[in-house]
This record gives C-alpha cells, sequence and structure tokens, in this order.
C-alpha cells in the first residue's frame, strides 16, 4: 500500500450583514505550523487548492454548504475556459495583478456565460483594472489600501451596476461599521476570524498514470473507454475523479462504474482536470519534463504519419516513454521490460533501431542543437524542423507551465 501524503488547506469565512458565514476563500498551505503561504508558482498553488480540496477532501466537507473562493492567476484564467469544478460552488477570484488584455477579456466572457461566478480581488479601483468590472459579479475591495473617501465615492457606482461589494481586511468594528454604512455586502477579515487550516491525506500521484491520461485527453484519437482504462487502473486517479464527479452541480443517479463518471464528466473537463493534476505537482517532478515527454510524442507521431510502417499512436508510444527514466527514477530497460510493449517500441527506446528508433533519435538530436543526426528516408531537414516547430507548438498550447 503507498504512504500516504499529508495535504493542508487555509479557510478563511466571509460574511454577511448578519455577521452569518455565506462563504470561505480557501488558501495555499503547506503544512499546519506556518499559518500563511510559502512562495511556490501562483498557478502550481492555485492548482493544489482546487485538487485538494475538491479531488481529495471533498467540498462539502471543507466548506459544508457555502461557495468556496478560489484564486486564479492569469495563466489559469487563460487556460481554464472549460473548468472541471462545480460552478456554482466555486466563485472564481481574478487577483488583482491581472493584465486587462483581449485574451484574458475573452476567457472571462467565455467563463461567465458558461455561468461561473466571477470576484476581482484585492480590488483598489485602479483605472486600468475598470474594464473587468463588466464581468464582476463581487468585488473585494482591499479597506486598508483604499482610504474611507476613495471608497465613499465609489460604492455607489459600484452598486448601480448590480455588482455586491465585499470589504475584506477588515481588523477592527470600526471598520466594519464604515464599510457596512456605506452599503457593503459581505466582509472578510480579521476582526471576524483568522485563516484556519484543515488537513487531510491522499495518496499519492502515479507519475505515469497521469502522464499517460495527459498524453491521452489530447490525442484527437482517443475514446472515452480507453481513457475510462487508464482512470480505472490506478485507485488514486479513480477515487479522486469520482469525488469531483460527486461534487457537479447536477445531481442525478449514483454512479455506476469508473466509465460512467468519464462519461459524465467528458472529455474536455477530463483535458481540464489532467493539466491541474500535473500543475499541483506529480510529486517531485517538475512540469517541463512532462512537456519534453508529450513534445517528443507529438513529433514522434508527425513523422510517423510520414515515414509509415509502425502505426502512428506506436511512433507517439516512443516519444512519451522516451523520458520515462527521469519520471519514474528507474533504469528505462528495467521499466520497459514490465510494460508488456511491442519489441520494436523496446528496441527504439533501449537501442534507437528502426524507424521508430530514427524519429526518437532525430528528437534528440534537435534538442541539442546538432545537425548531423540521421535523417529520416525521404525527408528534408526543413521538413524535420517542422514537424519539431509543430510538436513545440502542441506542447505549448496544453500551456501547462507557469
Amino acid at each position: 500500500m503507498s504512504e500516504m501524503i499529508d495535504i493542508y488547506i487555509g479557510r478563511q469565512p466571509i460574511f454577511n450583514t448578519k455577521m452569518q458565514v455565506i462563504a470561505y476563500e480557501l488558501l495555499f498551505r503547506s503544512n499546519t505550523k506556518h499559518n500563511n503561504a510559502v512562495i511556490i508558482g501562483g498557478d502550481a498553488a492555485s492548482a493544489q487548492v482546487m485538487m485538494n480540496a475538491i479531488g481529495e477532501m471533498g467540498l462539502s466537507e471543507v466548506v459544508g454548504e457555502h461557495l468556496a473562493f478560489i484564486n486564479f492567476t492569469e495563466g489559469l484564467l487563460l487556460r481554464e475556459c472549460q473548468p472541471f469544478f462545480p460552478r456554482k460552488r466555486v466563485v472564481i477570484e481574478v487577483l488583482e495583478d491581472i493584465e486587462v488584455t483581449p485574451q484574458l477579456l475573452s476567457a472571462l466572457t467565455t467563463l461567465k456565460a458558461q455561468g461561473y461566478t466571477l470576484a476581482l480581488d484585492d480590488y483598489v479601483f485602479n483605472p486600468a483594472l475598470e474594464p473587468l468590472e463588466a464581468f464582476a459579479d463581487i468585488i473585494k475591495v482591499d479597506i486598508l489600501a483604499v482610504g474611507p473617501k476613495k471608497m465613499a465615492e465609489h460604492v455607489a457606482r459600484i452598486k448601480a451596476k448590480g455588482i455586491k461589494l465585499l470589504a475584506e481586511k477588515v481588523e477592527i468594528r470600526e471598520q466594519y461599521d464604515f464599510c457596512l454604512k456605506l452599503g457593503f455586502d459581505y466582509f472578510q477579515g480579521y476582526f471576524f476570524a483568522k485563516p484556519t487550516i484543515i488537513s487531510g491525506k491522499r495518496l499519492p500521484n502515479s507519475k505515469l498514470a497521469v502522464l499517460e491520461l495527459l498524453a491521452s485527453v489530447y490525442n484527437p484519437d482517443v475514446d472515452m473507454k480507453t481513457l475510462s482504462e487508464i482512470v480505472g487502473k490506478d485507485i488514486a486517479l479513480s477515487q479522486k475523479l469520482l469525488k469531483f464527479a460527486a461534487e457537479s452541480d447536477i445531481k442525478t443517479a449514483p454512479i455506476s462504474s469508473i466509465h460512467d463518471a468519464v462519461m459524465r464528466f467528458g472529455l474536455n473537463r477530463l483535458k481540464s482536470w489532467a493539466s491541474m493534476l500535473v500543475l499541483s505537482g506529480v510529486d517531485d517532478k517538475p512540469i517541463e519534463l512532462f512537456l519534453t515527454s508529450l513534445t517528443r510524442a507529438k513529433f514522434c507521431e508527425l513523422l510517423g504519419e510520414k515515414l509509415g510502417g509502425p502505426a502512428k499512436d506506436t511512433y507517439f508510444t516512443v516519444g512519451l516513454f522516451s523520458c520515462l527514466d527521469a519520471v519514474m527514477d528507474s533504469d528505462l530497460s528495467d521499466l520497459v521490460s514490465r510494460l508488456g510493449l511491442e519489441d520494436a517500441i523496446v528496441k527504439a527506446l533501449l537501442e534507437g533501431e528502426g524507424k521508430l528508433g530514427l524519429a526518437l533519435n532525430a528528437i534528440k538530436g534537435l534538442e541539442q542543437g546538432k545537425t548531423d543526426f540521421e535523417l529520416p528516408e525521404g525527408m528534408s531537414a526543413n521538413e524535420v524542423s517542422q514537424c519539431y516547430l509543430a510538436a513545440i507548438k502542441f506542447s505549448d498550447s496544453l500551456d501547462l507551465s507557469d
């Protein structure tokens, strides 16, 4: 049995004007000793909060029937236009350091159209961020950074738009009374409660299973039965998916199988979920290692379409597993001997033989900036380079790095 891993979430309540808890902001925490966020990549921190709260502990256990406010970086907003979490339970907080761009506005438009609730975090009424007000259901005002006069000037304008106002960083009674009198709807801060830390445990993520899932959800030829088999053979992935499915907005009949859960989840949400699994950390492995594996897989597949011989998904497999020794911290020959792979794949991985090995050697040469590697028969250096650029574009489109 794999050793369980400790996980943590910070939780700070949000109150209404009657001093009733209506939501909790969920915060990244790495232990119970320090009630503040250890600095890691913002995307990774938000991903860990989501995976721990929804896929491990269960959102109902963490916030009960209340809403969960979760911070979203610019990177997450631009990639999460098909989020996997329940839209009626989660409020997406748009962070204050975000840059207003056409890409961001397009992403927010999509999220709003899908029914997600958006909040602007640590808002200080910066004119540069004013276009975001059109998407906001809630604006969280940093009252320590905005003076009373400026707040009074903007509250009426914001309220006239039908936007709810949340006063955050309320530390004393006088601040609460002032904001209440101005017309604020919600309140958060040390005057009410400091964040508390909730702890739990999770099964370790299987590096191989996550890698296989990530590659498969972006394979245009994959079917849902194959995805069900990938999830179903790993107990950690299975229990995570079942918890996410159980948190769905739509209450339907009980889930009858892993395949049933996969079908309800749908391909777009599976893509989002797989990306978050990698972002939240496949234990000790950097995201770049997975991107290298996927770039190699796509490159080999593209070459396979031109070279023929083995099926293109066989080429894809060779590229995907070429970094397996680094992912699994084991000798590659020992790993492939236990995977039941075709002999041609094994020889390509270990000895660089055949058309499969030729494709793998080509991308290794390109990665190292070499020009003296053997070109596949009938292909020019320019054609090989174009395949490499297309493979990089493919892995970049997954947008997994911070």
